[in-house]
């Protein structure tokens, strides 16, 4: 497991200001980008106060973080009490306007989820589809669900 330095990171950065806009003091609150295996990355964001006095908040600061960082769009963040582990977090060197969008559809009388997974294949690029819903995910590791329509077609 490597440690990565967290100068000029995007997703860090990102992190940083949506606390930051919910009022959290920075000075109180580490960041660390961590890399087990190769593309898959996560951020960890602990309380780190002053005085040893207030880390009786640890847990309290903890869901403070999580729930921040859930209305500014990271709803993978979790809350492991004494941090806030941000999960699915693309490599630093990710362009700001990159995404990653993952295409979903639901499937009806599927025997399994292989004959689902074949049917949504060829669904795919089937053109009389005319609405879809997509997972999208930014450079940072925010994700949403975006639903999209042709009108063209409907």
């Amino acid at each position: 497991m490597s440690s990565i330095p967290t100068l000029a990171d995007p997703a860090i950065t990102a992190l940083r200001i949506a606390l930051e806009q919910a009022g959290h003091d920075l000075a109180e609150v580490l960041f660390e980008r961590v890399e087990l295996v190769d593309q898959l990355h996560y951020v960890v964001v602990r309380y780190n106060p002053f005085d040893a006095e207030s880390f009786k908040r640890e847990e309290e600061m903890s869901t403070s973080y999580r729930d921040s960082l859930h209305q500014a769009g990271w709803q993978g963040a979790l809350d492991l009490g004494s941090l806030v582990l941000v999960p699915n977090i693309p490599p630093r060197e990710t362009a700001p306007d990159s995404y990653i969008a993952s295409w979903s559809i639901a499937i009806d009388g599927a025997v399994n989820s292989q004959g689902a997974a074949d049917q949504a294949r060829e669904r795919q690029l089937d053109t009389g589809i005319t609405e879809a819903l997509w997972d999208v995910t930014d450079a940072a590791g925010r994700s949403a669900q975006i639903f999209t329509q042709d009108p063209d077609l409907s």
